[in-house]
């Protein structure tokens, strides 16, 4: 036992060190870090980085095949007989030949350089529609968190009203079989009743499209995503002051319409290469080497060297190119006229984005309003019921009327943050950073939640009493 005594205290000394460590809860996942994941795995991102890595690899091809040497090898080998009525007797050979041919450009009067500028415009492409896909996923994916927290919000409250009107018809039935309430009082609350369950059914069509989406574009259930820690009211300082300003960042910014930018930058190129492929020669070093074994009548090994400078100018008879330019010059114009029409229209999207933005914030504004009036009139209401001032009945509308202006606020708090979103993806400035949170240690709101905290919420001003 002495020999083990001192394994044993080494132990439990670790042991107890262990213990005393305090255990911190996992963090919550972020929806930043949700959407993270997303950029880094979806379907749309990978095909869109396909697009760009294959532009990459055009633009090396034609740059290497443009600018470096070419060697051909070409060997044959046959049967070859000749009658030499003059010269001498015929032959009957077996003639094998080996030809090896380096060729490498000079000049091509600027040929090779128009079809690499293509290639490249076209890399550029690419990379603004990676942007595009980008930019909107992120859109989808914060769009469809918050429709998810909308709609759940709203079948919370819906079911709530339900509850409560089905507490209140109860006891009115209670009362007119005691002789004391009237019968019309219960058809009144039916007829409540039968809305709030109206509300209700529409609740749950607004929650399982909610869900199916939040599957699409997250890869994930429903509650999972629910979970995740939404970002903080910072990501509004990234919105403009004014409307100009947001229609000057569209224009800039907005990454579809750089995209068809960049496409029109390419299709300049391809005219210049349309024109210099079809009208301008090509002049190339070349350097030949044949070896020959019974060639042309010649019983014997011949090997023969050829270093030669090249031009070659080519000219259709029906001159293609002048019809190539043509049509070069007017895919230019057609992508120039689609560039002006994306243009006025990404400068109405951001004016209208704009607009829709503080319109939300407003109506948020009055909402909360109404609830909050809403619930000061309820408050009243019981107090003159205790009177005898007011009914059962009263208090059944007045509670119904706060829990539905309770769901309009909620519904219209997260109307705003979609609204706020739209307007930063109308001016290209849409990233996962704006999705982060301070408070990512924080635990998840818990999915009882019926409302979420009005000085959280952006969009509220102070409240009307």
């Amino acid at each position: 036992m002495s020999r083990l005594g001192g394994p044993f205290r080494l132990g439990a000394a670790l042991v107890a060190c262990v213990l005393m460590v305090p255990f911190s809860a996992p963090r919550a996942e972020t929806l930043r870090e949700a959407v993270e994941r997303i950029l880094e795995r979806h379907d749309r991102i990978q095909a869109a980085e396909s697009d760009m890595s294959a532009s990459d690899e055009r633009v090396k091809e034609r740059f290497l095949t443009s600018y470096l040497p070419n060697v051909s090898v070409t060997a044959n080998y046959g049967h070859n007989r000749r009658m030499n009525k003059a010269s001498g007797a015929d032959t009957d050979m077996e003639p094998r030949e080996v030809d090896v041919r380096m060729t490498q450009l000079l000049w091509d009067f600027g040929k090779s350089g128009a079809n690499v500028d293509v290639a490249r415009k076209q890399r550029e492409q690419m990379r603004s529609a990676v942007e595009t896909a980008r930019q909107t996923l992120i859109m989808d994916a914060a769009t469809a968190y918050y429709q998810l927290r909308k709609a759940n919000n709203i079948i919370k409250f819906a079911k709530q009203s339900v509850g409560n009107i089905q507490r209140q018809g109860e006891v009115e039935d209670a009362r007119v079989s005691l002789g004391r309430g009237y019968s019309t009082d219960v058809l009144q609350v039916k007829a409540q009743l039968s809305g709030a369950k109206a509300r209700e059914v529409q609740g749950q069509g607004a929650v399982a499209q909610a869900e199916e989406r939040v599957r699409t574009i997250y890869l994930r259930e429903a509650p999972e995503v629910l979970k995740l820690t939404p970002p903080d009211e910072s990501f509004l300082s990234a919105l403009p002051k004014n409307m100009g300003d947001a229609v000057v960042a569209g224009v800039k910014n907005n990454p579809q319409l750089n995209q068809l930018l960049k496409l029109t930058d390419m299709l300049e190129a391809q005219k210049k290469s349309v024109a210099r492929n079809n009208f301008m020669p090509t002049i190339q070093g070349v350097v030949e080497r044949k070896f020959k074994d019974k060639v042309d009548g010649v019983d014997e090994f011949e090997m023969e060297t050829l270093g030669k400078v090249e031009l070659t100018y080519t000219l259709g008879l029906a001159l293609p190119g002048v019809h190539g330019i043509r049509a070069a010059t007017q895919d230019l114009e057609a992508a120039k006229n689609r560039y002006d029409d994306t243009r006025r229209t990404i400068e109405e999207q951001a004016r209208v984005a704009w607009h829709n933005f503080n319109t939300a914030k407003a109506n948020a504004e009055l909402l909360n309003n109404q609830a909050n009036l809403a619930e000061k009139f309820l408050e009243l209401a019981r107090e003159e019921r205790k009177m005898d001032k007011r009914t059962l009945l009263d208090i059944l509308s007045g509670e119904t009327a706060l829990i539905n202006a309770r769901s309009d606020a909620a519904a219209a708090d997260h109307d705003v943050i979609i609204a706020a979103f739209t307007l930063l993806q109308t001016m290209g400035a849409l990233e996962p950073g704006l999705l982060d949170s301070k408070h990512a240690k924080a635990k998840p709101a818990a999915s009882g939640k019926t409302e979420l905290p009005r000085d959280k919420v952006p969009g509220n001003g102070p409240a009307v009493k």
